[in-house]
This record gives structure tokens, sequence and C-alpha cells, in this order.
């Protein structure tokens, strides 16, 4: 657990519009450090749906997906980064660097879980 660092914060600010409580401790997912963070200090909730997704070009050239998702009480639940190549971000995004995208809330229960399958299974 650690506090939201202040970038963070920043690109939530205006993903979340005002709309959704931003909570100040995360927990950083294990996905190859890739960056993404979560809010269920507690690992007690679970995905709901996906409230914003978008993309971004890193600093490498390499796209990276990212989705922000809320629990089955309406908080927020994970911001997730998922680049393309599994690589480490080299930059973070800021809200004018990103193509927002429609959400997609098909089947999103299993997607973390899945993607997190998908990159244990990569080789070394």
């Amino acid at each position: 657990m650690r506090p939201l660092k202040s970038i963070e914060l920043k690109l939530l600010e205006r993903l979340t519009n005002g709309q959704f409580d931003i909570p100040q401790m995360v927990q950083e997912l294990n996905d190859g450090k890739i960056g993404s963070i979560s809010f269920d200090i507690e690992n007690s909730q679970s995905r709901k749906r996906q409230i914003i997704s978008a993309e971004y070009i890193d600093k490498d050239g390499v796209l990276v997906d990212i989705e922000l998702t809320c629990d089955n009480n309406d908080k927020l639940f994970e911001l997730d980064f998922c680049k393309v190549d599994f690589s480490h971000l080299i930059s973070f995004p800021t809200y004018e660097s990103l193509k927002l995208k429609t959400p997609n809330n098909e089947n999103t229960k299993n997607k973390r879980s899945n993607r997190t399958k998908n990159f244990n299974q990569l080789p070394n």
C-alpha cells in the first residue's frame, strides 16, 4: 500500500470529472511493473464496469491501453495500464496525451485475471 502519487491524482481528477471520490491510498498491482493500481486496499471488492477506456503512445512508440473501472459499490476499483508489448511504462500519461475510447463493458468481470494470467505465461 502506498499514497497516490500527484501525477496519478491529476490524471484521475480529469478522468473522473468529480463524479467519483478518489482514494488517497492505493495498492500496486502485480502486472510486471507496468503501472496499474488498485483502490481496493482490502481486496474485498470485484470489478463491475469500465468507466473510462483510453490509449496513448509511450515514449518508446509502444501503444498503452488504459482503463479505469469501478466496483460493485460504484467506487473506483482499478486504474489499469496494459502496454501491448508488456514492457515497463516509460512515461506516465497526461490527460491531453490520451485518446479516449468508448468503454467496453462486455465480459469485463474476468478481464484482469485473464490478462495477468497471460502476462505470467510470457517467457522470461
